[in-house]
């Protein structure tokens, strides 16, 4: 069996694939990115997940290695709020590879947030990595080739359990504290925000959106809270490049100087300087 592979990315307004071409600001970023390892992927022990994030149509994993990547898929869901899925099929459904990839992650996830979809594909040996939010800003094209490349050894051998974990452990690769769905931010930008984030006494996460649907920005931002802080012990801030405004919210006491003065920050929004907006905020934290 030959085996093709391709990844794929997505930007705000237009879908495109990479192959060899990019823009400017992909190309920078790529540059800068974490090579995937050529190393047998070596398995988190991650908890159980309640979520389903592995649809195998076309019958290919045992139950034990289903179970073991869809937990580590929900680890990435919950911990690194990616929208994480992983598809097997042997039909396309008269569709472009590309193209079932985008649309089986708008019917899982709505075409929200930062996506990472696995796609094995048995109907025409085309493999694909779709990424969009996030993910796409954060896992440069060589990162994911390389993985690809990889995989692809291991899924020619009928070791799809390792291949997939390989694919999904892209997204170790984006940030943990800075989840940019947006793509407002350029990688040069993320970086040092996250180190400042990762610095702090608290658990602080920023999240950067477009808000377009009609459930308020409260309740966005409380959904992806309980998502991430189960226990309730952490700091979420949203972003919201619709309305330029800034909005925090704990299951702790907020520290003082960020509830009342959230508004410093919200005048940088407004004038869409975002970075300083988010510098701002991390400085009432501090």
């Amino acid at each position: 069996m030959k085996k093709i592979f391709l990844t794929a990315i997505t930007l705000s307004f237009s879908w495109l694939i990479l192959t060899g071409c990019s823009s400017d600001k992909v190309s920078n970023e790529t540059a800068k990115n974490r090579e995937a390892t050529s190393q047998p992927f070596t398995e988190r022990n991650v908890e159980p997940s309640d979520g389903t994030y592995v649809f195998d149509k076309a019958s290919l994993l045992s139950a034990e290695d289903l179970r073991a990547c869809n937990d580590y898929a929900g680890w990435l869901y919950e911990n690194k709020l990616i929208n994480a899925a992983v598809i097997t099929t042997n039909d396309l459904e008269g569709k472009a590879t590309y193209d079932y990839a985008a649309e089986q992650f708008s019917e899982i996830y709505e075409g929200k947030g930062s996506g990472l979809v696995v796609l094995i594909n048995n109907a025409t040996n085309e493999d694909i990595v779709y990424r969009t939010g996030s993910c796409l800003v954060n896992i440069g094209q060589k990162t994911a080739d390389n993985a690809m490349y990889w995989a692809t050894k291991e899924i020619i051998g009928s070791d799809y359990r390792s291949g997939i974990m390989r694919l999904l452990q892209l997204g170790e690769v984006c940030p943990e504290h800075m989840i940019d769905n947006s793509q407002v931010f350029a990688y040069e930008d993320i970086q040092p925000i996250e180190k400042r984030l990762s610095a702090l006494k608290k658990d602080v996460t920023v999240l950067s959106t477009r808000n377009g649907s009609s459930i308020s920005n409260e309740e966005i931002l409380k959904t992806y809270y309980k998502r991430k802080y189960k226990d309730g012990k952490g700091i979420m801030l949203m972003l919201d490049i619709n309305t330029k405004a800034m909005i925090a919210y704990s299951d702790d006491k907020l520290p003082d100087k960020l509830k009342t003065e959230i508004k410093s920050a919200n005048e940088l929004a407004a004038r869409e300087d975002y970075i300083a907006a988010v510098n701002k905020a991390i400085d009432l934290i501090e």
